[in-house]
C-alpha cells in the first residue's frame, strides 16, 4: 500500500518541478493512488482560485496568478498519468474546466466499461481485482472485479474489507452487480451511517490498497457531506406518503444539505465513475453525464447529512410524541418528537400544507440552481471615503449584474425571492429608496459588525459574501523615533541628531493628527498588513499621551537613542521603540545585527574549536570592539567564557594590551588557558610578592598582549593600570563589582580602556541593578540612572536580559536546546584558590615541625611522619578548623571555603544543585552546618557515621527535592554507589591520593539518568602541598624540580629535599591579600 504522505509530497515535487528519481518512481508505481490524490489535490485548488477570486487591492492578481499556477502544474501532472481528451476551447476557464471534467469522467466511465468485461475491438491484458462502491438508496455496496478476471465471491470481499480496514459490522447479502457481458459480482451492501467513517478515511487521503476509484468518489463526497454538517449547512423537510385507510398519511422528517457549492457538485459529478450508480442507476435517473451524475452526487451528500443528523438525535432525548397529529399544534410536537425520521401519522392536509411551506422555505439554500446573490462590502478609498456595500447577482461566466438591474428585469427569476430574503437578514439595506436598490453607505461601526459578525451569517446560509480581509489579533502599538545626524556634531554616543516621532500600529504610521483623528470614530479601524483591524481606544489615547510627551524633543544624543531602541526608555505603549533613520545608534544597531548572522570561524592564532554559541559570542566582542561600546559576556557557568574572550584577544593582538582582572583562584586557569588557546600571546600574571613596582610597570608589560591580575592587586596598584591607557579590559565573575558603590569598583572605574568587557554567568543575583552596575561599568552613563534603570526593567530576570541581549549583553544558557545539544557530557575545570595569612602560619609551622623531628628518623617510622605531615597540610589548605577545630566561625579564614562559597552562589542563582566531596569527615559535617548558614538552604553531610536508613531518607530528598540545593559527602562514604543525578555540579574539595577515587565521587552525579552536562571542580591552592600530592598520585618522578632515583620513596628525601617538595613556594602561591 502506498504511504499517503509519501505519495502526496511527490506529487507536489512533480508539480513545482523539482522531482527526484524516487518521486517519479513512487508517482508510477500505482497509478489508480496516483489519480485519486491528484483529484483530490485538484479539487482543493479550485476551492482555493474561487476563495481568492473574490479578493480585492492591488496584491489580488499576483495571488490568483499564484493559485492558477498551482491547479495548472496539478493537472499537468494528472496529465502525465492519464492525458485528458481534446476539447473544443472555451471563453470561460471555469467553464473550460468543467467541460475538461465533464469529457474526463465519460471517458473514464467507458475505459471501466471495458474493465469489466465489455467488448472491445482491441486486445487488453487482465487486470488487478480492484474494490468497487456503489450508491443505492442510502446504502453503500462494494464488489470487488477487474478485467478479464472473475468477480470475487462475498467470503473474498469480506477478506478483502477486513484486510484493508473496512467497517466490521452492518454488512448485508446484496443480489449482486451485473457486469457487461453477462457476469454477475456478489456484493455486500450496508447502511451509509455505518460506513461514514471509513468513507471520510479513504475520502481524507487515507486509499487502501486495491480500491477502485468509485471508492475513492464515494469518500470525497462523504467529506463534502461531513463538511456542510460540521458547518450547520442543514434544513429540515417533511415527506409523507398515503396510507391504505386513506385517511392518514406517513409522515417523515428528513434533513437536507443546505447552502450547496454549486461549482463543487459540479466537479464531483463531472468526476462520478460510472460504477457509482452500478447497483442503482434508475433510483437516480440512470447513467453517467447529464443530470444523472448531478443528482447522485446531491443523494450521496444528503444521504450523508441525514447519516450525522440521525447519529446526532440518537444522543439526544425527545419529548413524547402526541396520540395523534391531526391539529397544526400536534403536527409540529410529532415533528420535533420524530426529528430522528422514524414515521408518524397525520393529518394529509396539514401534512400536505406543512411540507410545502417547508419546501418554499428551504428551497433558496438547498436548491443549488437557485440564483446567488453577491454581497460585496468595499473599503474608503481614503481617509474621508466611507464603507460602500452594494448587491449583485452573480451570473455565468464570472459576471455581476447589479440587483436593480437584475429586478427590473424581465427575463430572471428567483432574484426577488433572494432579494427579499436578504433584506430580513440584512437590514441595514432597507435605507435606501428603490431607485438605489443593493447599495448602501455604511459607518465603520456597521462595516465592523457586517466583517466579524453579518457577513459570516450570510455565507452560511447561501449568499456569497465578498468582503475586505479583517484580523481578529489586536494592532500592537509602538512608538517610532526618526533620527537624522545633525550637521557638524561628533559622533559617538556624543553625537547629536535630529529627532522626530510617530506611532506605529502593526505596519502603520500615524502622525499626532491622525491619532486624534481615530481617536474621535466610535469604530476606529485601520488596514495593516492587508487586513483591517480594529483599534483599541485605550492604545488610541496612550499613543497620544507618548507623542505630546514628546512633542518638545527635537534632538537626542546617541546614548540617548540607543536607550529608546533597546527599550531603556519606555515608550508607555504596548510595543517598544522603533528607532530609524540614520545615526550613532542606528548603526550600531545595524552591526550587532549583522555580527549575529555571520559568526566569524576561529581567528588566527587561536588554537582550538569554538562551539556555535561561542562563534556567535566572538561576533559580538568583535562589535563592541569596532563601536568602542562595552559589554557583558553572560554565559552560563562551564559554557566557556575564557576561550571565547582568548579568541578575540588572539584575533586582536598588536592592537595594544589587555587587561584581565579575575578572582585570584582563576588566575593560574587564564594563566593555563592562554597557554593552551592562545599559545602565541605574550602573557604577564601581574601578582603576589614578587610583582612588579609600580616605576617599574610600564617596563614589565611593554612587549605583553594580555596582562592579568587579581581584584586585590588591580585595587593595590591603582595607580600602574591608570598610567596605562589598555586596549581591552576585561572583568572574570564580574559581580565583584555589583555594589558601585565599593572601593573595588570605584578604583576599576578608574582604569583608562578603548573597551570594556565583563564576564559573569550571573548578571542578576539580587536584581536587576546587579545588572546596571556591571553594564554602567562598561558603558559609564550609556544605561542612565539606576533608578530609572530598574523601573523599566522590571519583571523576571531572564526577560530583562532578554531586552539587552546581542547589543550590550550576550546571554546563552546550558538550558537552551541548541546549546544543550553542543555541551559535552562533562566539563573538568581547576579553581585556584588563596592562602589566608592564617593558613600560611600554621602551613609553616606544621612543616618546620616535620623538619625539626625527622632528622635522625629513618624507614617506615620517617616516611609515616611524613605521610601524617602532609595530611595536616592538606587540612590547613582545606582551612585551619579543618586542622584543628577551635570553634570559632568559619567565614574569612580560607580561600578554598570563599571559592566554594562563589561556586554554590552561583549554582542556586541558577536553580541547580551541587554535591561538595572531601577526605575529612569531621571537617564535612563542619562545612555543611557552614553552608546552611550562609545559604539559608539545609545542606546535610553524607557520611559513614550515619545509619543505612538516615543515609537512604538522604539520597531520595535530594533526589526529590525541587529548587536549589547542596549535598556535602565524605569521599569514603559517599564515593561510590550512589545516583545523584539530581545534581549537575561536583566540587572536590580536597585532592586524594587516588584519581580514581575522585572520578568515581564525580560519576555520582554524571551516569545514566543525568540529562545535563556535569561541572566538576577542583580546588587547589597552588604553591602548596596541594599540587605536590597530585605530582606524587601520578606516580611522576619529577617532584617540585627533584628527580628521584628509579626505586626510591619520600623517606630517602633529606631535609632540604622535604622543605623543597612540600614547602610554601612564594612565587606561586596566592595569598589573601591578592583576593
Amino acid at each position: 500500500m502506498v504511504d499517503v504522505r509519501q505519495l502526496e509530497a511527490a506529487i507536489w515535487s512533480i508539480a513545482d518541478g523539482r522531482a527526484r528519481a524516487d518521486d517519479l518512481a513512487l508517482f508510477e508505481s500505482d497509478e489508480q493512488a496516483s489519480v485519486s490524490m491528484l483529484d483530490r489535490l485538484i479539487i482543493g485548488a479550485e476551492d482555493d482560485l474561487d476563495s481568492v477570486s473574490g479578493l480585492h487591492g492591488d496584491e489580488r492578481d499576483q495571488v490568483v496568478a499564484d493559485f492558477a499556477d498551482t491547479l495548472d502544474s496539478l493537472r499537468a501532472a494528472r496529465a502525465r498519468l492519464r492525458p485528458p481528451p481534446v476539447v473544443a476551447p472555451r471563453d470561460d476557464a471555469r467553464d473550460e474546466a468543467h467541460a475538461e471534467a465533464h469529457a474526463e469522467a465519460h471517458a473514464e466511465a467507458h475505459a471501466e466499461a471495458h474493465d469489466f468485461g465489455e467488448a472491445s475491438d482491441y486486445h487488453q491484458e487482465p487486470a488487478e481485482v480492484q474494490l468497487q462502491a456503489s450508491w443505492s438508496s442510502g446504502q453503500v455496496v462494494v464488489w470487488a472485479a477487474g478485467r478479464g478476471t472473475p468477480p470475487e465471491t462475498n467470503d473474498a470481499l469480506a477478506t478483502r474489507l477486513e484486510s484493508i480496514g473496512g467497517p466490521p459490522l452492518g454488512w448485508q447479502l446484496h443480489p449482486g452487480i451485473d457486469l457487461p457481458g453477462g457476469a454477475r459480482a456478489e456484493a455486500l451492501a450496508i447502511p451509509v451511517k455505518d460506513a461514514l467513517g471509513w468513507l471520510v478515511a479513504v475520502g481524507g487521503g487515507h486509499v487502501p490498497a486495491g480500491a477502485g476509484a468509485s471508492v475513492l468518489w464515494l469518500g470525497r463526497a462523504a467529506v463534502e457531506g461531513v463538511r456542510l454538517a460540521a458547518r450547520g449547512s442543514i434544513v429540515p423537510s417533511m415527506r409523507y406518503a398515503s396510507r391504505r385507510d386513506g385517511r392518514l398519511v406517513d409522515a417523515t422528517v428528513r434533513w437536507l444539505p443546505a447552502c450547496l457549492d454549486g461549482a463543487a457538485i459540479d466537479r464531483l459529478a463531472a468526476a462520478m465513475p460510472g460504477t457509482v450508480v452500478a447497483a442503482g442507476a434508475s433510483a437516480v435517473g440512470g447513467g453517467v453525464g447529464g443530470g444523472a451524475s448531478r443528482a447522485t452526487t446531491i443523494a450521496v451528500i444528503t444521504g450523508v447529512v441525514e447519516a450525522i443528523v440521525a447519529e446526532s438525535i440518537e444522543r439526544v432525548e425527545l419529548p413524547a410524541q402526541p396520540p395523534s397529529a391531526n391539529s397544526p399544534t400536534d403536527l409540529a410536537d410529532s415533528m420535533v418528537a420524530r426529528m430522528d425520521g422514524a414515521p408518524f401519522r397525520a393529518d394529509p392536509l396539514l401534512a400536505r400544507d406543512l411540507a410545502r411551506r417547508f419546501d418554499q422555505w428551504a428551497r433558496s439554500v438547498t436548491d443549488p440552481r437557485q440564483p446567488k446573490l453577491v454581497v460585496q462590502l468595499d473599503a474608503p478609498s481614503g481617509p474621508q471615503g466611507v464603507w460602500l456595500m452594494s448587491v449583485h447577482l452573480r451570473l455565468g461566466q464570472g459576471k455581476l449584474m447589479p440587483i436593480d438591474a437584475a429586478l427590473r428585469a424581465q427575463n430572471v427569476s428567483g432574484a426577488a425571492s433572494e432579494w427579499a430574503r436578504l433584506g430580513r437578514v440584512f437590514q441595514a439595506l432597507g435605507r435606501v429608496d428603490v431607485q438605489r436598490r443593493g447599495q448602501v453607505a455604511l459607518s465603520q461601526d456597521e462595516a465592523w459588525g457586517f466583517m466579524t459578525a453579518a457577513g459570516p451569517i450570510l455565507a452560511a446560509i447561501g449568499f456569497e459574501v465578498r468582503a475586505p480581509m479583517l484580523s481578529r489579533r489586536k494592532a500592537r502599538p509602538s512608538l517610532r523615533l526618526f533620527a537624522e545626524s545633525a550637521t557638524g556634531s561628533t559622533v559617538g554616543a556624543h553625537q547629536l541628531s535630529n529627532v522626530a516621532w510617530s506611532v506605529l500600529f502593526d505596519d502603520v504610521e500615524l502622525t499626532a493628527a491622525e491619532v486624534a483623528r481615530l481617536a474621535r470614530q466610535a469604530r476606529p479601524l485601520l488596514q495593516s498588513r492587508g487586513r483591517w483591524v480594529e483599534l483599541d481606544r485605550v492604545d488610541l489615547e496612550a499613543a497620544a499621551a507618548a507623542l505630546h510627551e514628546r512633542a518638545e524633543i527635537k534632538q537626542l544624543t546617541g546614548a540617548e537613542i540607543l536607550r529608546h531602541s533597546i527599550g531603556l526608555d519606555g515608550s508607555g505603549l504596548a510595543g517598544r521603540t522603533v528607532v530609524q533613520g540614520s545615526s550613532w545608534a542606528n548603526d550600531v544597531l545595524r552591526r550587532a545585527n549583522e555580527a549575529s548572522s555571520a559568526p566569524p570561524s576561529p581567528p588566527a592564532g587561536f588554537v582550538g574549536e569554538l562551539r556555535s554559541y561561542q562563534a556567535e559570542a566572538l561576533a559580538w566582542i568583535g562589535f563592541l570592539d569596532a563601536a568602542e561600546l562595552g559589554g557583558c559576556l553572560a554565559l552560563d557557568m562551564g559554557l566557556g567564557k575564557t576561550p571565547t574572550v582568548l579568541a578575540h584577544i588572539a584575533r586582536t593582538a598588536g592592537d595594544g594590551a589587555t587587561l584581565v582582572i579575575a578572582p585570584a583562584a582563576v588566575v593560574g586557569n587564564w594563566a593555563a588557558e592562554a597557554a593552551r588557546f592562545a599559545p602565541g600571546l605574550r602573557i604577564v600574571v601581574h601578582h603576589g610578592t614578587a610583582r612588579s613596582s609600580t616605576d617599574d610597570f610600564e617596563s614589565e608589560i611593554a612587549d605583553a598582549d594580555m596582562v592579568i591580575t587579581t581584584y586585590a592587586t588591580a585595587v593595590r596598584d591603582v595607580e600602574a593600570l591608570t598610567s596605562i591607557t589598555w586596549s581591552k579590559m576585561v572583568l572574570d565573575e564580574a559581580q565583584a563589582i555589583k555594589n558601585p558603590a565599593s572601593d573595588t569598583a570605584q578604583h576599576l572605574r578608574r582604569v583608562p580602556a578603548r573597551t570594556r568587557l565583563a564576564l559573569t554567568g550571573t548578571p542578576i543575583e539580587n536584581g536587576v541593578g546587579d545588572l546596571w552596575a556591571i553594564l554602567d561599568f562598561t558603558n559609564p552613563g550609556l544605561l542612565g540612572s539606576r533608578p530609572a534603570f530598574i523601573a523599566q526593567m522590571s519583571g523576571d530576570r531572564e526577560s530583562a536580559m532578554r531586552a539587552l541581549n546581542g547589543v550590550l549583553l550576550f546571554r546563552r544558557t546550558k538550558t537552551e536546546p541548541e546549546v544543550a545539544a553542543e555541551l559535552p557530557d562533562k566539563i573538568d575545570e581547576l579553581d585556584h584558590c588563596t592562602m589566608t595569612p592564617e593558613q600560611i602560619g600554621l602551613y609553616q609551622a606544621v612543616l618546620d615541625d616535620l623538619l625539626a623531628n625527622v632528622t635522625d628518623d629513618v624507614g617506615e617510622k620517617k616516611q609515616g611522619a611524613i605521610l601524617a605531615a602532609i595530611t595536616a597540610l592538606k587540612q590547613i589548605c582545606n582551612h585551619p578548623a579543618a586542622y584543628s577545630d577551635d570553634g570559632q566561625p568559619l567565614a574569612g579564614r580560607s580561600g578554598k571555603l570563599a571559592r566554594l562559597e562563589e561556586i554554590v552562589e552561583s549554582v542556586f542563582a541558577a536553580d541547580e544543585r551541587v554535591l561538595v566531596f572531601t577526605h575529612f569527615a569531621t571537617w564535612g559535617r563542619r562545612l555543611a552546618e557552614h553552608l546552611t548558614e550562609v545559604t539559608g538552604v539545609p545542606i546535610a553531610c553524607y557520611d559513614g557515621s550515619l545509619a543505612r536508613g538516615v543515609r537512604d531518607r538522604l539520597v531520595a530528598e535530594f533526589q526529590t527535592g525541587e529548587g536549589p540545593g547542596a549535598m556535602v559527602l565524605s569521599l569514603k562514604a559517599g564515593g561510590t554507589g550512589l545516583n545523584l543525578t539530581a545534581a549537575n555540579h561536583v566540587v572536590l574539595y580536597d585532592r586524594w591520593w587516588n584519581p580514581a577515587v575522585e572520578d568515581q565521587a564525580r560519576d555520582r552525579a554524571w551516569r545514566i539518568g543525568q540529562s545535563r552536562t556535569v561541572i566538576s571542580h577542583r580546588l587547589v591552592c597552588p604553591g602548596t602541598v596541594d599540587e605536590r600530592v597530585e605530582e606524587v598520585v601520578a606516580g611522576k618522578r619529577h617532584i617540585a624540580q627533584l628527580v628521584l632515583p628509579r626505586g626510591s620513596s619520600m623517606a630517602d628525601l633529606s631535609t632540604d629535599q622535604l622543605r623543597l617538595a612540600f614547602g610554601l613556594r612564594p612565587d606561586e602561591l596566592l595569598r589573601e591579600d591578592d583576593e
